[in-house]
């Protein structure tokens, strides 16, 4: 009876545990930006960040073109919709500092860090404020803008 009892007490305990279990992690898979002219966005990537393109996509009844490119480990989808509305427009009556919630920038780790920004500065990419140093991490980072003003973050690996 007695081992009648623990062999019910462990399953129990077992199935228990089992059910709080954590998840794993998500991984990062893909960014997808909405861009005002994919051709001039396809080419600043390939230029200034080394992104390679994998596929394209266009849909005249859509009013859409889509292309995925690619650069290491990072995937990134650049769509440009003719319907869509530029941040510029939509904030043009606000005050100077206003944001609109959701995307806000994305960031990249590079090697050799100090090289690329003098890379980047030779290739007339441009710069949103100066290089700093990160308090937690105390590496350099600096943010540069995209041909359609998004904010792209570089970090000292």
């Amino acid at each position: 009876m007695k081992n009648t009892i623990l062999l019910y007490f462990l399953v129990l305990t077992y199935f228990g545990f089992a059910q709080e279990k954590s998840l794993p992690h998500p991984e990062a898979y893909f960014s997808a930006i909405v861009v005002e002219d994919i051709d001039i966005s396809i080419n600043w990537c390939k230029k200034n960040l080394g992104f390679k393109t994998i596929n394209k996509y266009e849909s005249e009844n859509k009013q859409l073109r889509q292309v995925n490119i690619v650069c290491g480990d990072i995937l990134i989808e650049l769509i440009e919709l003719k319907s869509s509305v530029t941040a510029n427009e939509l904030l043009k009556d606000q005050p100077k500092k206003t944001f609109i919630n959701g995307f806000f920038k994305i960031g990249f780790l590079l090697d050799e860090f100090d090289t690329r920004v003098e890379h980047l500065k030779k290739l007339g990419v441009q710069f949103h404020g100066t290089i700093v140093i990160d308090k937690h991490l105390g590496k350099e980072m600096v943010i540069i803008k995209d041909p359609d003003g998004n904010r792209v973050e570089l970090f000292e690996k």
